[in-house]
């Protein structure tokens, strides 16, 4: 295969898996009763308390792209259906902190966790050296991705010229 090819074949997986991981998300969502931003959410959070990270509603904004009100909407619809909980940190009793409920951590772990398997199936394929480069490869992606992110967040939007000179023959 030509490496413009197996690079071509590259984006489409991941770009395949991407889409395959949505699904597998959008389908626990529907089932928890959850929105997509609020499940954005949730995920953020699970990954901030798994890394042992205290995440505040200003970061989990920043995070989603949404207002501080539409961010304490989805907080205020977590916590009432019992996902998480706001902590207030010791220092400082001003700055709250989100957390993830350990009945959702269950109920994602049981959702989840046949996933879990077989992707530790796959990579079980895989030397550690392997793994190594792949682990770098996708790093290196997400970089990639969020690099370009950056560089549209900065650009200025530009609306389209609809004046009638534009469309004269």
């Amino acid at each position: 295969m030509e490496n413009d090819d197996l690079r071509r074949n590259i984006i489409n997986a991941i770009r395949g898996m991407g889409l395959d991981g949505q699904r597998v998300a959008d389908t626990f969502a529907h089932q928890q009763g959850l929105n997509n931003t609020d499940m954005r959410a949730l995920t953020l959070i699970m990954e901030a308390e798994v890394r042992h990270e205290a995440l505040t509603a200003g970061q989990l904004s920043a995070k989603l792209g949404t207002s501080s009100g539409a961010t304490t909407a989805v907080i205020d619809r977590l916590e009432r259906i019992g996902h998480i909980h706001r902590n207030r940190t010791h220092a400082d009793r001003r700055k709250v902190t989100l957390h993830f409920e350990p009945l959702a951590m269950q109920m994602a772990g049981a959702y989840f966790g046949p996933l879990g398997a077989l992707t530790a199936e796959v990579m079980d394929r895989y030397t550690t050296e392997e793994l190594t480069t792949i682990h770098r490869f996708m790093e290196d992606m997400r970089s990639a991705y969020a690099a370009h992110q950056a560089a549209l967040e900065q650009a200025e939007p530009q609306a389209p010229d609809t004046s009638p000179e534009q469309h004269t023959p």
